[in-house]
């Protein structure tokens, strides 16, 4: 992908960066495809995507980093947003 399809894409998904830099709520979850020799990588729970001019810089939820060229990310998915709804402690009715 491109960086300007990343920015389409993500726009898309009513993201707004800030900064050359998107931030992904924690309602949404963000799964990007990245290119591994004879295989496809999925990098789950990405919180944090930055967009530098040869490269991204995506950050996970457990505050791991990860940089790659932009050709080697083949696609990305962002769930729904979920209906807010209160989490209960224990059993519920």
């Amino acid at each position: 992908m491109t960086k300007d399809t990343i920015i389409v894409a993500l726009s898309a998904e009513g993201l707004s960066a800030s900064q050359d830099a998107f931030a992904i709520s924690e309602e949404r979850e963000a799964t990007f495809l990245v290119a591994a020799p004879g295989d496809v990588m999925p990098l789950n729970k990405v919180v944090r995507v930055e967009l530098r001019d040869k490269v991204l810089c995506l950050h996970t939820a457990k505050d791991d980093h990860f940089w790659f060229s932009y050709d080697l990310i083949l696609g990305l998915r962002v769930l729904a947003a979920k209906p807010g709804k209160e989490r209960l402690a224990g059993f519920a009715k």
